[in-house]
């Protein structure tokens, strides 16, 4: 299921892929992307985007989390 499938929800914390294969709970959102969480710790990852609309594409997904592994420009930067 895609997160534009979804009606009047709040996406906090449900737990997203990106279309780079990073997996983690949506955290919050601003005009340049969306934070993650790993759902464990206080910490938050970023996930670059051009639009919060293309985030619309996103999977909701059961797998593991790795938001915390995968880090790297190559993984977080989904304006390309």
């Amino acid at each position: 299921m895609k997160l534009k499938e979804l009606k009047d929800t709040n996406l906090g914390g449900i737990k997203v892929k990106t279309p780079k294969g990073v997996v983690g709970y949506w955290k919050s959102q601003y005009n340049g992307g969306v934070w993650l969480s790993d759902g464990i710790s206080t910490r938050i990852y970023p996930q670059f985007v051009n639009s919060l609309k293309d985030c619309l594409e996103w999977e909701i997904t059961e797998e593991e989390v790795n938001c915390g592994i995968l880090t790297g420009l190559e993984y977080i930067d989904n304006t390309q």
